[in-house]
């Protein structure tokens, strides 16, 4: 249990991304003079780019090597499968 703790909080429900039900972002100590609609948009502006990030990302390079490896080894049985029966 922690006490006398107090941390400002901006919490965005719904946002509206693939990724993201809900976002919680702690706020600075700094933050106090800022505008809360600064701060919304700010915290909308995060969601948004980690959102778009993964839609440009594709597959990483495990899923390209996964691949990669699945056609290697299926075209090798395959010619395997061919110089057998030509046997």
């Amino acid at each position: 249990m922690i006490k006398g703790c107090h941390k400002n909080i901006v919490f965005l429900k719904d946002t509206g991304s693939e990724l993201f039900d809900e976002a919680y972002f702690i706020l600075k100590p700094n933050t106090k003079d800022k505008r809360e609609a600064d701060i919304i948009s700010e915290a909308t502006k995060i969601v948004n780019s980690l959102d778009d990030g993964n839609k440009k990302k594709g597959r990483g390079r495990l899923g390209k090597l996964i691949f990669f490896l699945a056609g290697a080894i299926i075209g090798s049985g395959t010619m395997l499968i061919i110089h057998l029966a030509l046997i």
